[in-house]
């Protein structure tokens, strides 16, 4: 893996570059992220010719001094001049305000004026870098709709009419599908559907929220498409990418659609806990493993490096985590601290005056100590199912005092537990695992399209074991509850399930098990049979030590086995429930 870190070269001279990347070399660093926000520098005024000497003058230095350097489309920041063309670009807010100038991902993503001039931004710097032998590499934007970025204007609240009429052909068919005559909300015209109102969405239906959803990815992905296009257009052959934003700041777009349009898989990495980390290093891989780059992390503290404290060793943690993952470039955010702006304090390898300090060296042990770290390959045999579909329909219900992430729930305990026990697994949406995998773990997956259990039954036939929570499939696609028992999701397939009745425990509440010797905990749900007849084990209890109910329901379905796990067990108790399968 190569270690770099981002600069920003339309910052400052050449000469201040050749100190700077003389210096970083000294550090150990070989790969440069560039141009993200350098629009201005390329095009200082509207009416200015695009000026690429700059940039081709920068990169022969670089190239000079034997870095490799991954070349940004600069759409995340458009000039202020950009906006007097276009008074209309500005993003709004649910309040229908206009972002202001001066900050980034101010622009609405369905202006398409603005889309086609950021394709052409894209094909200027394309055509006159792209054949650069420092240039190994592009990243379209940056950590676009990042922040949790939404635009709340009439033109998208347009386009996403126009994806709904596209979706659903006709509102008679949107009503149905959204059950609208609750709350009278069957709209007669496509006009009349709003866009989810931030303040009040809770008093939205959870079908129309997701579809929200679902657009946004739909959307933002037409808009990193038009600059691709301009790029290959322009002749660049080099990997084209973005940096997908952290997992935990937000998810505003369905990654397994994504893939096929992305060269190599590129995000950026700033998550502490290190098995969420690990999560989503395998998430972005996916289940053939793609190329990785991380294209961002911290290199000093995230705000006022110089003002505190902070523990060093979690650079060499996130190199270490890049490395096991097979991330091929390890990129950190960045190398000289700015002098002005918004992040001027944020820490970077090297102070102000580009003095190699602290950082720096800190930088250097841990490129040092990475290199004896290796890449694990999980087996292919092994699935663990991760839908961003199922994500977004948990954020997007009703649960007031009962809230709960699946994101977290499968990094935190399903995958840690198969990391603990195997040293990782594969993460695959739901049709793919099922083709390619012998032991698929897909727990809370909740929302069923019908396609779904022709897969899941082709799965079976081959002798599969398929593991699941028992809330499997008590949702339809549109995120509505389907009308069946607890455990009735698994009846197409052919199972007859006992009656129950599931529970969602309070937060502090856990209930407990035997597996042989070990002991079992669960929380967050709970499945109960009706008729309290306790013949499956390992049973649950509750506090007060009374069995109630089994921890897992075992099922032989068309020569495959289907496990259904009746608690939400914590990372540990996983592992055993994991380990005689």
């Amino acid at each position: 893996m190569q270690i770099g870190a981002s600069y920003y070269p339309e910052l400052s001279n050449p000469e201040v570059w050749r100190a700077d990347l003389t210096t970083a070399r000294q550090v150990g660093l070989t790969v440069l992220r560039c141009g993200e926000f350098a629009w201005s520098r390329f095009a200082p005024d509207a009416g200015a010719d695009w000026n690429n000497a700059w940039a081709l003058e920068f990169l022969d230095l670089a190239h000079e001094l034997g870095f490799q350097v991954i070349w940004c489309t600069p759409s995340a920041t458009p000039p202020p001049y950009v906006f007097d063309r276009w008074p209309e670009l500005f993003a709004t807010t649910c309040d229908n305000v206009p972002m202001p100038a001066g900050v980034r991902r101010h622009y609405c993503p369905s202006h398409q004026p603005f889309r086609e001039l950021a394709a052409t931004a894209a094909g200027h710097v394309g055509k006159a870098l792209g054949q650069h032998p420092a240039v190994i590499g592009w990243q379209i934007d940056n950590e676009i709709a990042g922040d949790r970025f939404t635009c709340w204007c009439e033109r998208c609240r347009k386009s996403f009419q126009d994806w709904l009429a596209l979706r659903y052909g006709s509102l008679a068919e949107l009503n149905r599908a959204w059950l609208a005559d609750l709350w009278s909300q069957r709209y007669t015209a496509w006009s009349q559907i709003p866009i989810p109102h931030q303040h009040f969405a809770a008093s939205h239906t959870p079908a129309l929220r997701l579809a929200w959803r679902r657009f946004r990815s739909d959307n933002w992905l037409a808009f990193y498409q038009a600059q691709r296009d301009a790029l290959k257009a322009a002749g660049v052959t080099t990997p084209i990418t973005t940096n997908f934003y952290d997992i935990t700041w937000d998810m505003p777009f369905n990654q397994w659609d994504w893939r096929p349009h992305l060269d190599v898989m590129g995000c950026s990495f700033y998550e502490p806990n290190e098995a969420t980390g690990r999560f989503e290093m395998a998430l972005l891989r996916g289940p053939d493993l793609k190329r990785l780059w991380v294209l961002e992390q911290k290199a000093g503290q995230q705000i006022a490096q110089n003002l505190y404290p902070e523990t060093l060793a979690r650079l060499e943690k996130h190199l270490r985590i890049c490395t096991e993952n097979g991330a091929e470039l390890g990129v950190y955010w960045h190398l000289r601290q700015h002098r002005a702006g918004c992040e001027m304090e944020h820490g970077a390898v090297l102070r102000h005056d580009g003095k190699a300090t602290r950082i720096a060296a800190a930088v250097t042990a841990a490129a040092d100590h990475a290199k004896s770290a290796r890449e694990i390959r999980p087996a292919d045999s092994r699935a663990l199912v991760f839908d961003f579909d199922q994500q977004w329909a948990q954020e997007n219900r009703p649960q007031p005092g009962a809230k709960w992430d699946y994101r977290q729930r499968l990094d935190s305990e399903w995958f840690g537990a198969a990391y603990d026990l195997w040293g990782g697994i594969r993460v695959s949406p739901f049709a793919l695992a099922l083709e390619t995998a012998s032991l698929v773990l897909a727990p809370h997956f909740q929302m069923i399209r019908p396609d779904h259990y022709g897969a899941l039954e082709k799965f079976l036939k081959r002798g599969g074991t398929f593991v699941t929570t028992a809330d499997f499939g008590r949702l339809d696609w549109e995120n509505n509850v389907r009308p069946i028992p607890p455990l009735g999701g698994l009846a197409p397939l052919g199972v007859t399930v006992p009656a129950g009745e599931m529970l969602h425990l309070a937060p502090d509440f856990t209930v407990s098990g035997k597996h042989g010797a070990k002991d079992l905990r669960g929380k967050y749900f709970w499945w109960v049979p009706d008729d309290g007849v306790q013949t499956l084990q390992p049973a649950v209890t509750l506090a007060d030590g009374d069995t109630v109910g089994p921890a897992w329901v075992d099922f032989t379905v068309s020569g495959g086995r289907i496990r259904v796990l009746t608690t939400a067990f914590d990372r540990a108790s996983l592992a055993e429930v994991f380990r005689d399968l």
